[in-house]
């Protein structure tokens, strides 16, 4: 990512707090709001500060290094409150930008070069955009390493302070040699990984040494070549045998297990053992949907399989006495998690882990998993995993960072006749939307709510409110949406959606003053001042007599403001205010 790219997502992020979003609901691993230190008094009030305030500049300076330190550096936009939205958001600044980028060079090891400090006025504020490149070098400020997670700066020390050194210095274990030649290759395994490669591929590979250089795990030209540490975990079988996976199938976790397997290395032999084992706590059975007899479990192959795939691919291999633990839980058994060893790598956030492309810890084992067909071949497993969810009906998978380890929970249930019927039928009306984790997502949030708009999609779906646009336009083009009003942005499912989906259609019947209000904001998308006339209309008032109550709650809410200030009176017109921008029923 340049330093253009990085400015336009500045300037969208600006824009879509002057629209009224919360500043800290935009913030990203690349986006971060800042205040300068010190201005802000300990009563709360704001005061000014110095224009060369050292205090300041050192704190800027160590948040630009943080930014350094992520893969693709980023932007700090200096001068606005994250805590408020629309115009109070922004607040004045003092620095001298020239001054302040020397003092960014000068208080960083090694010295950080930014571009020149970029001043952005709004709303009668300046506000400034400091541009940072994303270092070949680990930056320190004061000797302390800082980077990105989870859209904050924090410091790192010990394992995540290694993990980031080796990480941003390309670093893949699963690359190292690992002393183990193909000789040493457990015979049971080639032939496993030879069976898989041909599954893939459709012919086998002429023989186990062309198979670990296709896999991409041969360290050496020779007839017996040292594998890889990836290729050594696949095929070899070390000299203390430390559980690679252990299944644990139970009623209840912590209880009693009903089945306790461990599977040892080679990689290719434990997980058709672990996989076996998963297949047969969760069966499958037979229905009938539509026109077609389809195999269902309660939780859908796609996603178990993914699940397994993904931990064994992206675990820290370093923590060798350590297992994956795969634990199926429920009577009867309809849950699954996974907890894998070694926390998220480096600047993957756990909460946009649809929206980031593929990040293995350990690319050389990724790519020979995926070449045996173990995993998904452009790294879109977690996009897999919510469409085989929701499109059946369950609750979206739940990854997170625990203690140092990923864990992924998925739950499910019976399959949801209804909803897969629902899919299935927009599948055949737009082939494209079958495998988009967005519109299940986009879908799953009209159950329960009964309108829709693009920023309020962006968050669950993990997108801009550009891409979410997107997505309600495929599902209005296929007919499954409808704008609340011509020229909205509010949408909701037709009448013939909810038909279809009334059993799982679990929001309330709303409030009359959320209902009317849904239309009254509808109208401030196609015009930009509305009268008590236009409300009354939308609404299907006789006269305009009706509307007064709707407006009177607006105004004492504060979503809408009449113009001029003036209140009564014929000709009265209202605007949207930010508050009402961003109001959520």
């Amino acid at each position: 990512m340049n330093a253009a790219s990085r400015r336009e997502l500045a300037v969208q992020a600006i824009d879509t707090v002057a629209r009224g979003v919360l500043a800290a609901d935009v913030e990203t691993d690349i986006v971060d709001f800042k205040e300068e230190k010190g201005t802000i008094g300990r009563d709360g009030v704001r005061v000014s500060i110095d224009s060369h305030d050292e205090s300041a500049a050192a704190a800027l300076a160590a948040e630009a290094a943080c930014m350094s330190n992520s893969p693709n550096g980023g932007v700090l936009i200096v001068g606005v409150n994250d805590r408020e939205r629309g115009s109070a958001a922004f607040v004045d600044t003092h620095l001298d930008l020239d001054w302040l980028r020397r003092r960014i060079h000068e208080l960083t090891v090694p010295h950080l070069s930014v571009d020149e400090i970029e001043e952005y006025p709004i709303h009668g504020k300046r506000i400034y955009l400091v541009n940072v490149h994303a270092g070949l070098e680990e930056v320190r400020v004061n000797g302390v390493l800082r980077g990105r997670r989870n859209k904050e700066c924090v410091e790192l020390t010990g394992d995540d302070a290694r993990r980031f050194l080796e990480e941003r210095r390309n670093f893949d274990w699963s690359a190292e040699e690992s002393g183990m030649r193909l000789s040493h290759a457990d015979p049971q395994a080639v032939e496993e990984a030879m069976r898989l490669y041909e599954d893939v591929n459709e012919r086998r590979a002429p023989s186990p040494l062309e198979l670990v250089r296709r896999l991409g795990v041969a360290c050496d030209e020779s007839s017996d070549p040292v594998l890889a540490q990836a290729g050594a975990l696949l095929l070899c079988r070390p000299k203390e045998a430390h559980p690679l996976i252990t299944v644990i199938v139970t009623d209840a976790e912590g209880s009693r297990s009903k089945v306790h397997q461990d599977f040892s290395a080679p990689l290719v032999l434990a997980f058709r053992g672990a996989w076996d084992t998963v297949d047969a706590a969760f069966p499958a059975s037979s229905v009938v949907i539509g026109a077609y007899r389809r195999t269902v479990r309660v939780i859908p192959e796609p996603a178990l399989r993914e699940a397994l795939v993904n931990a064994l691919m992206h675990r820290d291999y370093r923590h060798d006495r350590s297992a994956i633990v795969a634990l199926a839980t429920g009577v009867p058994t309809n849950t699954l998690k996974v907890t894998s060893p070694g926390g998220f790598p480096s600047g993957v956030d756990g909460s946009r882990l649809l929206a980031m492309r593929s990040r293995p810890r350990n690319h050389c084992l990724s790519s020979a998993m995926r070449r045996l067909g173990m995993g998904e071949t452009e790294g879109i497993g977690v996009d897999t995993m919510y469409v085989a969810l929701l499109r059946d009906g369950h609750a979206a998978p739940e990854i997170v960072d625990s203690g140092g380890d990923v864990v992924c929970r998925l739950s499910g249930g019976l399959l949801d006749l209804a909803v897969r019927r629902f899919f299935d039928d927009l599948y055949i009306k737009d082939a494209v939307l079958e495998d988009d984790a967005r519109t299940h997502i986009a879908v799953t949030e009209l159950l329960r709510r009964s309108t829709l708009r693009a920023e309020w999609l962006a968050g669950p779906a993990q997108c801009t409110s550009d891409e979410a646009d997107y997505v309600l336009d495929r599902l209005l083009a296929a007919g499954v949406l409808e704008r609340l009003l011509d020229g909205s942005r509010s949408f909701r499912l037709t009448r013939a959606a909810r038909n279809k989906l009334r059993s799982r259609i679990s929001y309330r019947t709303q409030l009359p003053f959320d209902d009317q209000w849904e239309m009254t904001h509808a109208l401030f998308d196609v015009r930009q001042e509305i009268s008590s006339s236009d409300v009354s209309t939308a609404l299907g008032f006789k006269s305009t007599a009706g509307a007064t109550p709707v407006l009177k709650k607006a105004k004492d809410l504060g979503l809408i403001v009449a113009l001029r200030g003036r209140e009564h009176g014929r000709g009265v017109r209202y605007t949207l205010t930010a508050r009402g921008r961003g109001y959520r029923l």
